[in-house]
């Protein structure tokens, strides 16, 4: 289609061209072209053009290669003494006019400028120019919220090869990944910009990649889970409903963010949820590049996509296109969802655990049910801990109990004996729910609310508390939930949705079992509203809260998400999540930077879209000079201005010195004065820097072709 088109159309204009500077050694021609190219679009303001535009713009390429009419402020008439790359040159661009004349179903085609290393699988081509395809889509990944490290208390139930744990995910085996087969809108060409550019210029517009791009999130597919299927397996049919799923990950690497680490592959179970849909957990496909699946007792694997990913709850939807899959040799028919099993009840788990590739059964009895912390996410969520045996490859198998599902095997319990989890199905259901709804899932909700327990008989009676009330005092709320509309610090929160709440924090489950009072917050649909009891300065009060998941400071994972970065002048500029300190290894807690660990487990947001902007490292040039130590720095202000989240620190950085009209200089900045040729950054420990506007401009395509950055900045941001 278009982009096949659009591919046609640069390969044919610049394939011989690029080809023929090596044989002749006149780069100046392509120096030239690439200058044209980049002025016309500055010129456009980088929109999208129109087939016509592009004709125009072939033609007068093919009018500006004839020497009769090449000026000496383009390409010399020596460059062109060969008259056999003349004529090739004028073809290609000839025949790139005859493809745009017929591409008449892609009106439209995008025209932006990008850094591409040769080492990308294209034609390699003298002095690292390349041109490349890639698509143009939008929308941000899914993000979700939850608090606190991630323990080293139980590993993935998922197998894994050549690979050891991922720092940081508490033996999880599973690596991130740059998603694949991306689902293009609209095609972009992006060629590497001229050596230079023009000092008041924007810098070029890199080609966006759209976050989770692997994931399809097919609404119509996904809405049929809001009805029960029309039948459920039953007795032998119910292995044919459980599969094996095979994944290659690649994580991405938060050091260096526009690289990815190794791939590595690993195995996991899955079964069948409804028609033609399979569930697994989360990190058996997170950061996945390629999946497959296999039915119980047959030898051909499948292409699965993942169609909705919960990391929070740690579950994952695939599916699957191909309609012999679903048929041979027999229907496959989905699992029934049962209720939350009573201790001492057995439960069989079935998987495909490491050690052979046949269905594995093992059975157990169910030992506990209460809020767990979920190791994929360092989520706190209802589980039911079991003592059958839950080993690498189990991850996604189903606990049943007869012919229906009371759990999905996720994790288990690292030097004990036969200590397991399943994920329960009240969070299975409401993950169901909320993606048959949004198409995707939005994450748990949270009131974001930091509690104490009121065990203290003597703290009752200083808050006014009276006998028989109990409660949980309010230690802090997150300024930007939409419980601080209504809850204050220093509340005693007496009831959530018409259930009392314990002074330990606890609230009745069933007969003589409590659990933590957030079990009834996260299994609350997102933007529904729920009733409060509250005990303010002696008075009872009541209200009601809208619940909706949170955002925090420092995201607690960033699974099938791409890293966001800022390049300027070669210093390089991350936002701060617990990814990037797990990069310092499996000890990261105690290896990684202190003040950067306080702030990842005790930072407080305090407005919408906030992030703690990092320089993370330097990359050594003469435009940095003198600033090669400074590394794992918060930055504070640029230009004067208190910096937001990265995007912010990018429009002050290209912007011009606006600190004077937009906020009172303080700081160890206000020693020097802001003008428009300098950029001024206030680093944490009263730290300064200072870059040269026309040095950072002039050093921006020197240092990307030494350290071999494909683009001075993430697409999420350009």
């Amino acid at each position: 289609g278009s982009h096949l088109q659009l591919a046609l159309i640069y390969m044919q204009s610049f394939s011989g061209i690029l080809g023929l500077v090596g044989r002749n050694r006149q780069p100046a021609l392509v120096r030239s072209l690439v200058a044209n190219v980049s002025a016309l679009q500055c010129a456009l303001g980088s929109v999208v053009l129109r087939r016509t535009a592009v004709t125009t713009f072939l033609r007068a390429q093919r009018s500006a290669l004839n020497p009769a009419t090449v000026s000496s402020n383009s390409v010399s008439t020596a460059t062109l003494s060969s008259s056999a790359m003349h004529s090739h040159v004028l073809r290609g661009l000839q025949l790139s006019e005859q493809v745009v004349h017929k591409a008449a179903k892609a009106p439209t085609l995008c025209l932006r400028t990008g850094w591409r290393h040769a080492s990308h699988p294209t034609r390699a081509t003298p002095e690292g120019f390349s041109a490349y395809i890639t698509s143009a889509t939008s929308g941000p990944g899914v993000a979700s919220g939850s608090t606190g490290p991630v323990p080293q208390t139980s590993t993935h139930a998922s197998s894994t090869f050549g690979a050891q744990a991922t720092p940081g995910t508490s033996g999880s085996t599973l690596a991130a990944s740059e998603p694949s087969e991306p689902r293009a809108e609209t095609a972009s060409v992006s060629v590497l910009p001229p050596v230079q550019t023009p000092a008041a210029a924007a810098p070029p517009p890199v080609s966006f990649r759209r976050y989770s791009q692997h994931i399809k999130g097919d609404y119509n597919l996904l809405q049929q889970l809001s009805q029960p299927p029309e039948a459920y397996a039953e007795g032998p049919a119910i292995l044919d409903s459980i599969v094996k799923v095979y994944t290659v990950h690649s994580k991405p690497n938060h050091f260096l963010p526009w690289q990815n680490h190794p791939k590595r592959e690993s195995t996991g179970t899955g079964f069948v949820i409804h028609d033609r849909l399979i569930l697994t957990n989360a990190h058996v496909v997170a950061d996945s590049t390629y999946v497959l699946v296999k039915r119980h007792g047959s030898g051909t694997k499948y292409r699965a996509d993942v169609q909705a990913v919960g990391h929070d709850c740690d579950l994952a939807i695939l599916s699957v296109e191909d309609p012999g899959f679903w048929s041979s040799p027999t229907d496959m028919l989905p699992l029934e969802l049962g209720e939350v099993p009573a201790l001492q009840q057995d439960v069989v788990v079935v998987g495909y655990p490491t050690g052979g590739d046949n269905t594995s059964v093992t059975s157990g009895v169910v030992s506990r049910v209460e809020v767990a912390q979920y190791v994929h996410a360092a989520s706190h969520l209802m589980a039911i801990q079991i003592d059958a045996a839950i080993n690498p490859g189990n991850s996604g198998g189903p606990a049943l109990q007869g012919s229906q599902v009371v759990g999905v095997a996720f994790q288990n319990l690292p030097h004990a004996e036969n200590i397991g989890y399943i994920i329960p199905t009240p969070v299975v259901r409401h993950f169901l729910s909320e993606v048959s709804k949004f198409g995707h899932y939005p994450g748990y909700c949270s009131l974001g609310v930091m509690c104490q327990n009121l065990e203290n008989p003597h703290l009752r009676r200083a808050l006014g508390m009276s006998q028989g009330m109990t409660g949980v005092l309010v230690n802090s709320i997150q300024a930007t939930s939409r419980a601080a509309q209504v809850i204050q610090k220093g509340d005693v929160l007496l009831e959530f949705a018409g259930v009392p709440i314990a002074n330990d924090g606890t609230v009745h489950l069933r007969h003589r079992e409590r659990i933590y009072f957030s079990y009834l917050i996260t299994l609350k649909a997102s933007g529904s509203a729920a009733p409060l009891k509250l005990l303010r300065r002696g008075k009872v009060m009541e209200a009601e809260v809208q619940l909706h998941p949170n955002e925090l400071l420092v995201p607690v994972h960033m699974y099938d998400r791409l890293p966001s970065y800022f390049i300027y002048a070669g210093v390089v500029f991350v936002p701060l999540s617990q990814p990037y300190l797990h990069e310092y290894g499996e000890d990261w807690v105690n290896s990684c930077p202190r003040r950067l660990y306080d702030k990842a487990m005790h930072g407080q947001i305090q407005h919408p879209g906030q992030q703690v902007v990092v320089l993370s490292q330097v990359l050594v040039d003469d435009a940095n000079t003198g600033y090669q130590q400074f590394q794992n720095l918060q930055v504070l202000r640029v230009n004067g201005v208190e910096v937001l989240n990265l995007e912010h620190l990018k429009k002050l950085v290209l912007g011009a010195a606006a600190g004077s009209s937009e906020g009172e200089q303080t700081g160890i900045g206000s020693a020097i004065p802001l003008r428009e040729d300098i950029v001024r950054f206030e680093l944490e420990d009263d730290r300064l820097m200072v870059v040269d506007r026309a040095s950072a401009e002039a050093a921006a395509h020197r240092i990307a072709e030494r350290y071999r950055v494909p683009a001075l900045l993430s697409p999420d941001i350009a």
